[in-house]
């Protein structure tokens, strides 16, 4: 293929950006971390959440879940308060 100094030119800055992007691309992929749930929630209770966040809003039932696994999680700071009393 025979091109004039401009049309080589620009295929040459259209290769550069598309090397550019492809290495944005894979150093996106390369920071790609597996999303692992923290709680393995059954499907029932996913469905009530759900029914929950539409029926009061999304922030109202995270503050509320928030809260409730904060309260039951609280043995922890008992356990620490145990371990320094002995």
């Amino acid at each position: 293929m025979k091109a004039v100094k401009r049309e080589y030119n620009e295929f040459s800055r259209s290769i550069d950006k598309m090397s550019e992007g492809l290495d944005a691309i894979i150093e996106l992929f390369n920071d790609i971390e597996e999303d692992k749930p923290i709680i393995q929630l059954d499907d029932r209770v996913l469905s009530d959440l759900e029914e929950a966040k539409e029926k009061y809003g999304e922030e109202f039932i995270n503050k509320k879940m928030n809260n409730l696994i904060r309260e039951a999680l609280s043995w922890l700071a008992a356990e620490e308060t145990d371990e320094e009393e002995e």
